[in-house]
């Protein structure tokens, strides 16, 4: 089932008192994925003013400098600020640590729209943080969020993308994959090969939003999970199920930027994993088949790393540190979260960053601003 609902909330500098409509009817999804909209006014928060223009090489760990606002400057428009966290649990983090909407746009000084995984929200948690949104984006910057919940297992998987600058306009949005998707698919359609389609679209792992100046898609890639009892359905239908749903959005959404975010669940290269690379080798995240699909993926759809295109050297850099014997406290991490460009718009790229100190869950936020203003 997938329901649309959109919420207004009432004016309020601090939205204390604000007050909860709604204003728009629900309807039903084949693909078994729930998705609402929340709307809502800005929370009050002040923003640096400091320049981004230091000549100085920017560390990849460093808070971004550019303040997210809805004014333009010189008659150019703001860069697109987009965040990506795996949050492990978006009733815990909420629970560990309320404001964490509040202070994840003060660490990264604003942003426009955050992507979050792995949220593990069934749809009444969904419709439960509807109805406590007063709560949770308090004074925050927030005007709408869309959930994908997984209908195929409970607790489990799970994205949803929040929109933070009443600048961003959704124009569309596309829950699983694209509807030809199947159609174009490069996988051979057996029976098995359907069924492992299905069940991927049926477990909230993908969400795409059409912007004004960009298209956005949140996933949530599978793992190959223990004894790599997934790798199989992952590499020969996951991946390409994946590149025919970019391929048709791209050609949907005409000369506008691609911005890919999620966890992806690989380490891509030898910089993105903190050691032990040959043992890992047969791990799920860093086995051959999972690191080969993804540079497929960026060569075939012409993506570009924006991290490493910004920072090509970085080392000892992460997203991800096991909660097992104090990994993150010794930084043995992978960074196995990214935020995918469109390979013609990777000059655009101003700025791609880790927020490796912000906690709250196993992962840690990453983001890059992009120019989405330029027409190709």
């Amino acid at each position: 089932m997938m329901m649309m609902m959109m919420i207004t909330m009432g004016a309020a500098a601090k939205r204390t008192n604000a007050t909860t409509t709604i204003c728009g009817a629900g309807r039903k999804s084949k693909r078994g994925v729930f998705v609402f909209f929340i709307k809502g006014n800005r929370g009050a928060r002040s923003t640096s003013t400091s320049s981004s223009s230091s000549s100085s090489p920017r560390s990849p760990n460093a808070t971004p400098t550019t303040p997210n606002a809805t004014k333009e400057e010189g008659g150019k428009k703001k860069p697109l600020k987009l965040l990506s966290w795996n949050v492990n649990g978006l009733r815990s983090t909420i629970a560990n640590r309320p404001s964490f909407l509040a202070d994840l746009e003060n660490a990264t000084n604003g942003f426009d729209v955050l992507a979050l995984q792995e949220t593990k929200l069934q749809e009444s948690h969904a419709m439960k943080l509807k109805a406590d949104a007063e709560e949770w984006t308090k004074n925050a910057q927030f005007e709408e969020v869309v959930f994908s919940c997984s209908k195929a297992r409970k607790g489990y998987s799970g994205v949803a993308l929040i929109l933070a600058n009443p600048r961003v306009k959704v124009l569309k949005t596309i829950e699983g994959f694209h509807e030809k998707c199947l159609d174009v698919v490069g996988f051979e359609k057996t029976e098995e090969n359907v069924a492992a389609f299905e069940l991927f679209n049926r477990e909230g792992r993908l969400v795409t939003c059409a912007l004004e100046t960009a298209v956005v898609i949140n996933a949530y890639v599978p793992n190959s999970g223990e004894g790599l009892k997934r790798l199989r359905e992952r590499i020969e239908v996951w991946e390409p199920a994946m590149k025919a749903h970019v391929e048709c959005v791209k050609k949907e959404m005409k000369n506008k930027p691609i911005v890919w975010l999620g966890d992806f669940n690989v380490a891509h290269e030898k910089n993105d994993l903190w050691g032990n690379w040959t043992q890992n080798e047969s791990s799920a995240g860093f086995t051959p088949q999972e690191r080969r699909a993804f540079s497929k993926q960026l060569e075939d759809l012409r993506l570009t790393d924006s991290f490493r295109y910004k920072h090509p050297t970085a080392k000892d850099t992460f997203t991800y540190w096991s909660y097992r014997a104090k990994s993150r406290e010794r930084n043995r991490g992978w960074r196995i979260d990214y935020a995918l460009v469109s390979e013609e718009h990777k000059e655009d790229i101003r700025d791609a960053f880790v927020v490796s100190t912000f906690t709250g869950s196993d992962h840690c936020p990453l983001g890059v601003e992009i120019d989405a203003s330029r027409e190709i």
